[in-house]
């Protein structure tokens, strides 16, 4: 009898612990990490804290037997936004057909220098550029592109997709600090600008295209976001790490998250201030380095359509290199385009796996 007050009063705790963490959860996505952020940790950890809960609730029901016990459904439901962003729930729409007959294959992939996901030392360059043969998009956004052979690796990506058209920003460091973004395509450029996003961080910044596709003008938004700066050791203490000493490294490292946070905040700020004054449909592709529950990413997402969310199936991931995996890498077109189609192609080769998504307008 007293063991099964105690079972009954954990579960009891565990579960309003969980409610409020999901509620904290359900907050990310609106309140900006710049003026505070905690809601965006909980966001970060939305879907251990779901899974946590749903067991804790499933327990809790057993001990009760009640119909108030229902009431604990309520936080979950209030991350319906996060969870549709999260978990694709497309298993019964096929392939769409474009209505007006147009489409666009359009890939993008944080390369990592070509190197391969947890060993900086082997390179990754030729199966990376043999998955983007075989893809063949017709553009094509990389980040991460910096490499000792730079410029021959970008003819290299030329020559496969058949094609003289791309942009990586100005040479002049003074003006544009990275070198790391190139957008690719098989239809010519008629403009081409970029966005600083960070005179702190060289590599991360936005470039913007604007490419001509038989007629019709089309914005192409290469980004790449704030990423956390880790460095390859703290990476390798995080997977060797047991399950309390993930905790303390996590721990250890949450200014690292906090600084990430707010940075990204205001650089989505600056990208979405740019494409209010574009007169053209356009997309906007890249390595986000944030969640879908994250303010980032649903910030960007208002008045898009997130290819995942619209053709997405199931739990996706699209970083590989560990604490743990998310998917951090998006595709957003306006209202103009629509997802036709959307995968990820699990090949570890980059600490990244590329994005592809068929469109139609």
């Amino acid at each position: 009898m007293i063991i099964k007050k105690v079972v009954r009063s954990v579960i009891g705790i565990v579960i309003i612990v969980t409610s409020v963490a999901l509620f904290a959860a359900a907050a990310a996505p609106f309140i900006d990490p710049s003026g505070f952020d905690w809601p965006a940790f909980f966001g970060l950890m939305y879907p251990f804290l779901l899974l946590l809960h749903l067991l804790v609730f499933v327990c809790y029901v057993f001990v009760k037997r009640n119909k108030q016990t229902l009431l604990f459904l309520i936080p979950a439901l209030c991350t319906l936004n996060i969870f549709l962003n999260s978990f694709g729930l497309n298993y019964f729409k096929s392939a769409a057909a474009s209505e007006g007959g147009n489409t666009l294959k359009f890939m993008t992939y944080n390369v990592h220098s070509f190197k391969t996901a947890n060993d900086l030392t082997q390179s990754a360059q030729a199966p990376i550029l043999q998955l983007i043969r075989n893809e063949q998009p017709e553009i094509l956004c990389v980040q991460d592109f910096s490499t000792e052979r730079a410029n021959n690796t970008m003819d290299s990506i030329k020559t496969i997709l058949q094609t003289v058209n791309f942009y990586r920003g100005p040479a002049d460091p003074k003006l544009f600090p990275t070198n790391s973004i190139a957008t690719f395509s098989k239809y010519p450029i008629v403009d081409t600008g970029f966005i600083v996003l960070s005179k702190i961080s060289k590599s991360n910044q936005a470039l913007f295209t604007d490419i001509n596709k038989n007629g019709k003008i089309i914005r192409v938004y290469n980004v790449h976001f704030e990423s956390l700066g880790f460095q390859p050791h703290e990476y390798e203490e995080w997977r060797n790490a047991d399950i309390i000493g993930k905790l303390e490294f996590l721990f250890k490292v949450k200014d690292k998250f906090s600084v990430a946070f707010s940075n990204r905040s205001e650089q989505v700020k600056l990208l979405k201030k740019h494409t209010r004054t574009c007169p053209y449909p356009f997309i906007i592709a890249g390595d986000f380095n944030d969640t879908p529950s994250s303010f980032a990413v649903n910030y960007t997402m208002s008045g898009m359509k997130n290819a995942f969310r619209e053709k997405g199936r199931g739990y996706t991931v699209t970083f590989n290199g560990g604490l743990p995996d998310f998917q951090i890498d998006y595709i957003m077109a306006n209202p103009f385009f629509k997802i036709l189609s959307y995968n990820v192609i699990r090949q570890k080769l980059s600490d990244h796996y590329p994005v592809v998504v068929n469109l139609g307008y």
